[in-house]
């Protein structure tokens, strides 16, 4: 394994935006946190994923662009209980980059529903790694063998009509 990752500390404030609470990330670390991202070549990445430590709480989570070259990250509910903090209060906050993979496992039964159905597992395979972490633990969520198999079916239908949807809506941007 290669050295720990730098960790960047700040002091900063939890606003409130609608529903969700956030902190405001101090530009020159968001910039070296960036540059850290963009290693090896890569591109400047529009998230970046860090493990936060909130007044000794710790939780992995992504800064996510705030507009005007700003970043900032957002804190939920179980992190701010965690840090016994919310809006309004200062926080002690503690990011480092978060280089382990954030992949979920495919169980087996929803690999096989899957290889059953090429055209699903093609829509499944290009999703979003965060809509297929969440479609994969929605599935797993299930608690007996009858609820995964109506999950499963479920999925396949979704998975199948976002595939015959995908076309048509691909098409129509394009011109």
């Amino acid at each position: 394994m290669g050295a720990k990752a730098k960790s960047y500390r700040f002091m900063a404030m939890v606003y409130k935006i609608w529903m969700m609470r956030h902190v405001d990330v101090p530009d020159e670390i968001a910039r070296e946190l960036q540059k850290q991202t963009a290693r090896g070549g890569a591109a400047k990445s529009k998230y970046i994923p860090v493990v936060a430590i909130v007044n000794r709480a710790s939780a992995r989570t992504t800064l996510v662009p705030a507009g005007g070259g700003r970043f900032r990250m957002q804190t939920n509910r179980a992190l701010r209980k965690a840090a016994h903090a919310d809006a309004g209060d200062v926080v002690s906050v503690e990011l480092r980059i978060d280089r382990a993979s954030r992949n979920l496992p495919v169980p087996p039964d929803l690999r096989a529903g899957l290889k059953q159905h090429p055209k699903a597992e093609k829509v499944f395979e290009a999703l979003p790694p965060g809509h297929r972490r969440q479609s994969i633990q929605w599935f797993d969520s299930a608690k007996s063998e009858a609820a995964r198999m109506r999950r499963l079916n479920r999925a396949i239908d979704h998975l199948l009509e976002r595939a015959a949807l995908g076309a048509n809506t691909r098409r129509r941007r394009r011109n």
